[in-house]
Protein backbone atom coordinates (compact mmCIF):
# COMPACT_ATOMS: atom_id res chain seq x y z
CA UNK A 1 0.00 0.00 0.00
CA UNK A 2 1.07 3.32 -0.64
CA UNK A 3 2.13 5.55 1.91
CA UNK A 4 1.92 9.32 2.03
CA UNK A 5 4.18 11.01 -0.10
CA UNK A 6 6.05 7.74 -1.13
CA UNK A 7 8.05 6.95 -4.13
CA UNK A 8 6.86 3.20 -4.59
CA UNK A 9 3.34 2.32 -5.38
CA UNK A 10 2.14 -1.21 -5.96
CA UNK A 11 -1.17 -3.52 -5.19
CA UNK A 12 -0.92 -4.63 -1.86
CA UNK A 13 -3.40 -7.18 -0.30
CA UNK A 14 -5.15 -8.24 -3.87
CA UNK A 15 -7.86 -10.31 -3.17
CA UNK A 16 -8.78 -13.02 -5.59
CA UNK A 17 -12.09 -11.28 -6.55
CA UNK A 18 -10.78 -7.69 -7.23
CA UNK A 19 -11.22 -6.14 -10.08
CA UNK A 20 -9.47 -2.71 -8.72
CA UNK A 21 -7.48 -0.84 -6.98
CA UNK A 22 -6.55 3.10 -7.01
CA UNK A 23 -3.52 4.15 -5.06
CA UNK A 24 -4.61 5.74 -2.00
CA UNK A 25 -2.59 9.14 -1.94
CA UNK A 26 -2.75 11.49 -4.96
CA UNK A 27 0.34 13.45 -4.02
CA UNK A 28 2.69 11.26 -5.36
CA UNK A 29 6.68 12.41 -5.80
CA UNK A 30 8.20 13.78 -8.98
CA UNK A 31 9.93 10.37 -9.43
CA UNK A 32 7.94 7.00 -8.61
CA UNK A 33 8.34 3.63 -8.85
CA UNK A 34 5.22 1.84 -9.91
CA UNK A 35 5.11 -2.42 -9.81
CA UNK A 36 2.23 -3.81 -11.96
CA UNK A 37 1.44 -7.22 -11.27
CA UNK A 38 1.36 -9.85 -14.00
CA UNK A 39 -2.01 -10.20 -14.57
CA UNK A 40 -3.25 -6.56 -14.53
CA UNK A 41 -2.03 -3.36 -15.97
CA UNK A 42 -1.87 0.33 -14.55
CA UNK A 43 -3.47 3.46 -15.67
CA UNK A 44 -1.05 6.86 -14.83
CA UNK A 45 -3.75 9.38 -14.54
CA UNK A 46 -2.46 12.97 -14.36
CA UNK A 47 -4.29 16.27 -13.67
CA UNK A 48 -7.27 14.14 -14.54
CA UNK A 49 -5.92 12.76 -17.72
CA UNK A 50 -5.06 9.30 -19.12
CA UNK A 51 -1.89 9.90 -19.67
CA UNK A 52 -0.64 6.08 -20.31
CA UNK A 53 -1.26 2.37 -19.56
CA UNK A 54 1.28 0.54 -17.74
CA UNK A 55 1.85 -2.98 -18.75
CA UNK A 56 3.16 -5.49 -16.20
CA UNK A 57 6.51 -5.17 -14.90
CA UNK A 58 8.23 -1.66 -12.86
CA UNK A 59 7.80 1.88 -14.20
CA UNK A 60 9.04 4.89 -13.29
CA UNK A 61 6.50 8.13 -13.52
CA UNK A 62 7.05 11.74 -13.14
CA UNK A 63 5.20 14.46 -11.97
CA UNK A 64 5.00 17.99 -11.23
CA UNK A 65 4.75 17.11 -7.43
CA UNK A 66 8.37 19.16 -6.94
CA UNK A 67 8.44 20.11 -3.10
CA UNK A 68 9.81 24.01 -3.42
CA UNK A 69 7.08 24.21 -6.55
CA UNK A 70 4.23 23.24 -4.80
CA UNK A 71 5.39 25.09 -1.61
CA UNK A 72 5.25 28.34 -3.78
CA UNK A 73 1.57 27.17 -5.02
CA UNK A 74 0.56 27.45 -1.42
CA UNK A 75 2.30 30.63 -0.35
CA UNK A 76 1.03 32.82 -3.36
CA UNK A 77 -2.06 31.42 -4.51
CA UNK A 78 -3.42 30.12 -0.82
CA UNK A 79 -4.13 26.22 -1.78
CA UNK A 80 -3.94 24.14 1.07
CA UNK A 81 -2.95 20.82 -0.81
CA UNK A 82 -0.97 20.05 -4.22
CA UNK A 83 -2.46 21.25 -7.58
CA UNK A 84 -0.29 18.31 -9.30
CA UNK A 85 -2.84 15.39 -8.89
CA UNK A 86 -1.28 12.01 -9.67
CA UNK A 87 -3.37 8.39 -9.47
CA UNK A 88 -2.33 4.86 -10.16
CA UNK A 89 -5.44 2.75 -10.82
CA UNK A 90 -4.80 -1.21 -11.07
CA UNK A 91 -7.48 -2.99 -13.42
CA UNK A 92 -6.95 -6.91 -13.07
CA UNK A 93 -7.26 -8.50 -16.71
CA UNK A 94 -8.72 -11.74 -14.84
CA UNK A 95 -11.46 -13.81 -16.00
CA UNK A 96 -13.95 -12.88 -13.45
CA UNK A 97 -17.36 -14.81 -12.34
CA UNK A 98 -20.83 -13.07 -11.73
CA UNK A 99 -24.51 -14.28 -10.62
CA UNK A 100 -27.09 -12.58 -12.45
CA UNK A 101 -31.45 -12.67 -11.89
CA UNK A 102 -34.26 -10.43 -13.14
CA UNK A 103 -37.96 -10.80 -12.52
CA UNK A 104 -40.06 -8.98 -15.86
CA UNK A 105 -42.47 -9.50 -18.17
CA UNK A 106 -42.54 -12.28 -21.00
CA UNK A 107 -44.98 -13.58 -23.90
CA UNK A 108 -46.45 -17.27 -23.12
CA UNK A 109 -45.85 -18.79 -26.41
CA UNK A 110 -45.81 -17.96 -30.00
CA UNK A 111 -49.25 -17.92 -30.46
CA UNK A 112 -50.62 -17.38 -27.24
CA UNK A 113 -49.27 -14.07 -27.09
CA UNK A 114 -50.35 -13.09 -23.58
CA UNK A 115 -47.83 -11.21 -20.76
CA UNK A 116 -47.15 -13.13 -17.84
CA UNK A 117 -44.47 -12.50 -15.31
CA UNK A 118 -40.70 -14.29 -15.97
CA UNK A 119 -38.27 -15.21 -13.34
CA UNK A 120 -34.76 -16.11 -14.44
CA UNK A 121 -31.07 -16.45 -12.91
CA UNK A 122 -28.07 -17.33 -14.51
CA UNK A 123 -24.00 -16.89 -14.55
CA UNK A 124 -21.72 -15.01 -16.32
CA UNK A 125 -18.09 -14.40 -16.85
CA UNK A 126 -16.32 -11.55 -18.10
CA UNK A 127 -12.81 -9.39 -18.29
CA UNK A 128 -11.69 -6.11 -19.25
CA UNK A 129 -10.13 -6.25 -22.82
CA UNK A 130 -9.80 -2.45 -23.46
CA UNK A 131 -8.72 -0.66 -20.44
CA UNK A 132 -8.43 2.68 -21.68
CA UNK A 133 -12.56 2.57 -22.93
CA UNK A 134 -13.29 0.63 -19.65
CA UNK A 135 -11.64 4.27 -17.43
CA UNK A 136 -13.38 6.30 -19.89
CA UNK A 137 -16.89 4.69 -19.62
CA UNK A 138 -17.15 3.19 -16.36
CA UNK A 139 -14.18 4.13 -14.19
CA UNK A 140 -14.24 7.70 -14.60
CA UNK A 141 -17.79 8.13 -16.30
CA UNK A 142 -19.09 6.66 -13.05
CA UNK A 143 -16.80 7.83 -10.68
CA UNK A 144 -16.34 3.98 -9.66
CA UNK A 145 -12.76 3.31 -8.47
CA UNK A 146 -13.52 0.58 -5.89
CA UNK A 147 -14.24 -3.13 -6.92
CA UNK A 148 -17.78 -3.21 -5.04
CA UNK A 149 -18.52 -0.02 -7.51
CA UNK A 150 -17.46 -2.03 -10.68
CA UNK A 151 -19.62 -5.29 -9.44
CA UNK A 152 -23.11 -3.22 -8.57
CA UNK A 153 -21.93 -1.55 -12.46
CA UNK A 154 -21.78 -5.27 -13.95
CA UNK A 155 -24.99 -6.62 -11.82
CA UNK A 156 -27.73 -4.06 -13.25
CA UNK A 157 -26.10 -3.78 -16.19
CA UNK A 158 -26.33 -7.47 -17.21
CA UNK A 159 -29.81 -7.40 -15.62
CA UNK A 160 -30.96 -4.68 -17.81
CA UNK A 161 -29.49 -5.88 -21.00
CA UNK A 162 -30.79 -9.62 -20.38
CA UNK A 163 -34.34 -8.74 -19.74
CA UNK A 164 -34.40 -6.39 -22.72
CA UNK A 165 -33.16 -9.69 -24.65
CA UNK A 166 -35.84 -11.88 -23.21
CA UNK A 167 -38.58 -10.05 -23.27
CA UNK A 168 -38.72 -10.61 -27.49
CA UNK A 169 -38.64 -14.01 -26.97
CA UNK A 170 -40.92 -16.75 -25.59
CA UNK A 171 -41.44 -18.04 -22.35
CA UNK A 172 -42.02 -21.49 -23.36
CA UNK A 173 -39.44 -21.61 -26.49
CA UNK A 174 -36.62 -20.43 -23.64
CA UNK A 175 -37.81 -23.05 -21.29
CA UNK A 176 -37.50 -25.64 -23.75
CA UNK A 177 -34.16 -24.82 -24.65
CA UNK A 178 -32.27 -22.98 -22.29
CA UNK A 179 -29.06 -23.71 -24.13
CA UNK A 180 -30.14 -22.15 -26.75
CA UNK A 181 -31.44 -19.39 -24.91
CA UNK A 182 -28.23 -18.59 -23.42
CA UNK A 183 -26.13 -18.76 -26.37
CA UNK A 184 -28.74 -16.34 -28.24
CA UNK A 185 -28.78 -14.32 -25.26
CA UNK A 186 -25.03 -13.28 -25.20
CA UNK A 187 -24.72 -13.04 -29.19
CA UNK A 188 -27.14 -9.88 -28.43
CA UNK A 189 -25.80 -8.29 -25.41
CA UNK A 190 -22.60 -8.34 -26.25
CA UNK A 191 -21.98 -5.18 -28.16
CA UNK A 192 -22.83 -3.50 -25.56
CA UNK A 193 -20.26 -4.78 -23.24
CA UNK A 194 -17.69 -4.01 -26.19
CA UNK A 195 -18.94 -0.25 -26.00
CA UNK A 196 -17.43 -0.25 -22.69
CA UNK A 197 -14.67 -2.30 -22.86
CA UNK A 198 -15.63 -5.64 -21.42
CA UNK A 199 -15.37 -8.85 -23.23
CA UNK A 200 -18.42 -11.13 -22.21
CA UNK A 201 -17.06 -14.23 -22.21
CA UNK A 202 -20.00 -16.68 -21.20
CA UNK A 203 -24.03 -16.73 -20.39
CA UNK A 204 -26.04 -19.33 -18.86
CA UNK A 205 -29.46 -18.77 -17.97
CA UNK A 206 -29.97 -21.70 -15.18
CA UNK A 207 -33.76 -21.83 -14.32
CA UNK A 208 -36.60 -20.00 -16.07
CA UNK A 209 -40.19 -20.22 -13.85
CA UNK A 210 -43.45 -18.14 -13.57
CA UNK A 211 -46.16 -17.49 -11.09
CA UNK A 212 -48.52 -20.05 -9.88
CA UNK A 213 -51.22 -18.44 -12.00
CA UNK A 214 -49.40 -17.71 -15.15
CA UNK A 215 -47.90 -21.44 -14.97
CA UNK A 216 -51.68 -22.66 -14.71
CA UNK A 217 -52.97 -20.58 -17.86
CA UNK A 218 -49.74 -21.88 -19.98
CA UNK A 219 -50.22 -25.54 -19.02
CA UNK A 220 -54.16 -25.01 -20.03
CA UNK A 221 -52.84 -23.46 -23.12
CA UNK A 222 -50.43 -26.13 -23.93
CA UNK A 223 -53.25 -29.01 -22.69
CA UNK A 224 -56.49 -27.87 -24.83
CA UNK A 225 -53.70 -26.89 -28.05
CA UNK A 226 -52.35 -29.76 -28.36
CA UNK A 227 -54.08 -33.02 -30.89
CA UNK A 228 -57.40 -33.96 -29.07
CA UNK A 229 -57.29 -31.35 -26.75
CA UNK A 230 -60.37 -29.93 -27.75
CA UNK A 231 -62.02 -33.09 -27.09
CA UNK A 232 -60.64 -33.07 -23.73
CA UNK A 233 -61.88 -30.24 -22.54
CA UNK A 234 -64.95 -31.45 -23.30
CA UNK A 235 -64.89 -34.42 -21.64
CA UNK A 236 -63.69 -32.25 -18.74
CA UNK A 237 -66.90 -30.41 -18.98
CA UNK A 238 -69.29 -32.94 -19.11
CA UNK A 239 -67.22 -34.82 -16.36
CA UNK A 240 -68.09 -31.47 -14.44
CA UNK A 241 -71.72 -31.45 -15.14
CA UNK A 242 -72.30 -35.47 -14.18
CA UNK A 243 -70.59 -34.69 -10.70
CA UNK A 244 -72.79 -31.94 -10.64
CA UNK A 245 -75.93 -33.89 -11.68
CA UNK A 246 -74.87 -36.70 -8.60
CA UNK A 247 -74.15 -34.84 -5.88
CA UNK A 248 -77.28 -32.55 -6.56
CA UNK A 249 -80.74 -33.37 -4.33
CA UNK A 250 -83.07 -31.78 -7.42
CA UNK A 251 -84.22 -28.34 -8.07
CA UNK A 252 -83.41 -26.61 -10.32
CA UNK A 253 -79.56 -27.58 -10.90
CA UNK A 254 -81.16 -31.29 -11.38
CA UNK A 255 -83.77 -30.64 -14.05
CA UNK A 256 -81.30 -28.25 -15.68
CA UNK A 257 -78.90 -30.93 -15.67
CA UNK A 258 -81.43 -33.33 -17.50
CA UNK A 259 -82.20 -31.01 -20.37
CA UNK A 260 -78.67 -30.15 -21.24
CA UNK A 261 -76.69 -33.09 -20.18
CA UNK A 262 -78.29 -35.68 -22.92
CA UNK A 263 -78.18 -33.40 -25.91
CA UNK A 264 -74.12 -32.29 -24.88
CA UNK A 265 -73.44 -35.59 -24.55
CA UNK A 266 -74.85 -36.64 -28.02
CA UNK A 267 -73.12 -33.55 -29.72
CA UNK A 268 -69.48 -35.03 -28.34
CA UNK A 269 -69.75 -38.38 -29.33
CA UNK A 270 -70.16 -37.06 -32.87
CA UNK A 271 -67.58 -34.08 -32.39
CA UNK A 272 -63.92 -35.29 -34.79
CA UNK A 273 -61.51 -35.39 -32.87
CA UNK A 274 -59.43 -31.81 -33.60
CA UNK A 275 -56.55 -32.08 -36.38
CA UNK A 276 -58.13 -34.41 -38.56
CA UNK A 277 -59.02 -31.47 -41.73
CA UNK A 278 -62.62 -32.07 -43.54
CA UNK A 279 -62.46 -34.60 -46.39
CA UNK A 280 -60.23 -36.80 -44.40
CA UNK A 281 -61.06 -40.53 -44.17
CA UNK A 282 -61.34 -42.30 -41.97
CA UNK A 283 -63.27 -39.42 -39.31
CA UNK A 284 -62.79 -40.51 -35.46
CA UNK A 285 -64.45 -40.11 -32.63
CA UNK A 286 -64.13 -41.02 -29.00
CA UNK A 287 -65.75 -43.52 -27.05
CA UNK A 288 -68.24 -41.92 -24.02
CA UNK A 289 -66.39 -45.25 -22.08
CA UNK A 290 -62.86 -45.69 -22.48
CA UNK A 291 -61.87 -43.04 -24.65
CA UNK A 292 -60.31 -45.05 -27.45
CA UNK A 293 -60.56 -43.97 -30.94
CA UNK A 294 -63.22 -45.30 -33.21
CA UNK A 295 -64.32 -44.87 -36.96
CA UNK A 296 -67.21 -43.11 -37.46
CA UNK A 297 -70.03 -44.33 -37.51
CA UNK A 298 -69.49 -47.59 -35.04
CA UNK A 299 -71.58 -50.30 -33.27
CA UNK A 300 -68.99 -51.59 -30.42
CA UNK A 301 -66.10 -50.03 -29.03
CA UNK A 302 -62.59 -51.40 -30.84
CA UNK A 303 -61.16 -51.60 -27.37
CA UNK A 304 -63.49 -51.83 -24.47
CA UNK A 305 -66.40 -53.13 -26.56
CA UNK A 306 -69.05 -51.24 -24.89
CA UNK A 307 -71.74 -50.29 -27.69
CA UNK A 308 -71.83 -47.18 -29.20
CA UNK A 309 -74.65 -44.14 -28.60
CA UNK A 310 -76.29 -44.64 -31.36
CA UNK A 311 -76.96 -48.21 -30.90
CA UNK A 312 -77.78 -47.55 -26.88
CA UNK A 313 -80.27 -45.70 -28.27
CA UNK A 314 -81.97 -48.00 -30.68
CA UNK A 315 -81.72 -50.85 -28.44
CA UNK A 316 -83.67 -48.58 -25.74
CA UNK A 317 -86.94 -49.10 -26.49
CA UNK A 318 -86.96 -52.78 -26.77
CA UNK A 319 -85.08 -52.68 -23.10
CA UNK A 320 -87.74 -50.39 -21.81
CA UNK A 321 -90.69 -52.10 -21.77
CA UNK A 322 -90.96 -52.97 -18.41
CA UNK A 323 -89.59 -50.11 -17.05
CA UNK A 324 -91.96 -47.53 -16.97
CA UNK A 325 -93.58 -47.16 -13.49
CA UNK A 326 -94.89 -44.80 -11.10
CA UNK A 327 -92.42 -44.29 -8.59
CA UNK A 328 -90.04 -46.91 -9.18
CA UNK A 329 -86.17 -47.02 -8.03
CA UNK A 330 -83.83 -48.09 -10.69
CA UNK A 331 -80.44 -48.78 -10.16
CA UNK A 332 -79.72 -49.18 -14.03
CA UNK A 333 -81.48 -47.08 -16.42
CA UNK A 334 -83.63 -49.34 -18.48
CA UNK A 335 -83.03 -47.57 -21.72
CA UNK A 336 -79.65 -47.10 -21.56
CA UNK A 337 -78.57 -49.28 -18.84
CA UNK A 338 -76.26 -46.54 -17.11
CA UNK A 339 -75.76 -47.07 -13.60
CA UNK A 340 -77.70 -44.68 -12.05
CA UNK A 341 -76.88 -46.01 -8.49
CA UNK A 342 -75.13 -42.93 -7.21
CA UNK A 343 -77.96 -40.79 -7.49
CA UNK A 344 -79.54 -39.94 -4.18
CA UNK A 345 -82.67 -41.35 -5.88
CA UNK A 346 -84.03 -42.49 -9.06
CA UNK A 347 -84.30 -38.98 -11.30
CA UNK A 348 -88.01 -38.40 -13.50
CA UNK A 349 -85.85 -38.30 -16.42
CA UNK A 350 -82.18 -40.12 -17.09
CA UNK A 351 -79.16 -37.93 -17.00
CA UNK A 352 -77.51 -40.01 -19.67
CA UNK A 353 -80.31 -40.91 -22.26
CA UNK A 354 -83.13 -38.29 -21.17
CA UNK A 355 -85.76 -41.25 -21.15
CA UNK A 356 -88.85 -40.37 -18.41
CA UNK A 357 -88.30 -43.27 -15.54
CA UNK A 358 -91.39 -42.17 -13.07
Amino acid sequence: MADKKTNVVFWANQGPDDIIYRSEQDDLRTITSVTVPEHAVALFIRDGQLMGVLEPGRHVVTSANIPWLTKLYNLALGFKETPFKVWIVFVSLKMFNGKWGIRGMIKAAEEYEVPIVLMANGDFQFRVNDVAVFYTQIIGGLNAFTTSDVNSFMKSFINEQIIQQLNSQYYMSIMNNLEKASTNTKILIEPYFAQRGIELLALKINAVDTTDEDRTKVFNYLQFSSKNGEAFRKYQVMESMADAIGNSTGGAAMGAGMLLFPQMYQQLQQQPVQGVQPGQQPTKVMCPTCGGLNEYPYKYCNSCGQPSPMVRQQAAPVTAAAGKSNGKAFKNCPYCGEDLGGLPKTPKFCPYCSEQLN
